[in-house]
């Protein structure tokens, strides 16, 4: 365990030196207040195009449209700074030569890989915990309706924190096998965009881990029983496969 923890405190540092967590809370955080304010905006940003009457028909919200919106928007764009944010945690320590010295003094592979997951899944988690608490609290103060409870919030902490586990997990897998950060992002973010996708085919749709974002408007978790499953044992096989390309790398 020296060199989980080890590396644990090298990704936290280096988090915050190399600017991750601000990266992260951007892509997490911002979207969970700009939401639900321009959402009370946009009736105004409309109203000499559109017909006063047709403005309160269709830009109606209610506070759980603004929580659906904030969780669109994380997948659709929040993806995209924890997929570039991780994406260069493990082709940069192989091919900038800063994984030579740690492994000249008896560091594990396989706790390096666990550590970098570990570090980020925590961290993304906790970001998740304070998105959904400012949307939630700006989602009830700006609209009229049925209030989101701490409970309607729960499960909906719970998956998202799974699916973006599996994002991380695939993102790492990635830049085992690439030299370029960029390369690993392009390549994750296909697979997990491509979720999507797959959850579009009924059949196959409980198979998808982006039904987990689909299920986040259900307020329960039977129905994710299934998915959140596939999406652990995923997860696993992800990063059963990254230690096993890490350890087969032969380092100079």
């Amino acid at each position: 365990m020296i060199t989980f923890k080890a590396y644990f405190k090298k990704e936290f540092i280096e988090g915050i030196r190399q600017y991750k967590y601000i990266a992260l809370a951007t892509g997490i955080i911002l979207f969970s207040i700009l939401d639900p304010v321009m959402l009370k905006l946009l009736p105004s940003f409309v109203s000499n195009k559109i017909p006063a009457n047709l403005i309160h028909q269709l830009f109606e919200f209610k506070p759980k449209d603004a929580l659906a919106n904030y969780i669109k928007d994380l997948f659709q764009i929040g993806t995209l700074f924890v997929v570039f944010t991780a994406a260069g945690s493990i082709n940069e320590e192989i091919y900038s030569q800063k994984i030579v010295f740690p492994l000249t003094k008896g560091a594990n592979k396989s706790q390096i890989i666990l550590a970098k997951f570990l570090h980020f899944a925590i961290a993304i988690c906790l970001f998740l915990f304070v998105g959904l608490f400012f949307n939630q609290y700006y989602a009830n103060l700006l609209f009229k309706g049925q209030k989101i409870a701490i409970s309607d919030i729960v499960h909906v902490y719970f998956l998202l924190c799974i699916y973006y586990m599996f994002v991380i997990s695939i993102t790492l897998l990635f830049s085992s096998f690439t030299k370029k950060n960029i390369s690993a992002g392009i390549l994750a973010c296909t697979a997990s965009y491509s979720t999507a996708l797959l959850s579009q085919f009924e059949k196959l749709k409980k198979l998808s881990p982006y039904n987990l974002i689909l299920l986040t408007s259900n307020f329960g978790l039977q129905a994710a029983k299934t998915t959140l499953v596939i999406t652990i044992l995923l997860i696993f096989l992800y990063l059963v496969i990254t230690i096993i390309r890490f350890n087969s790398i032969e380092v100079n």
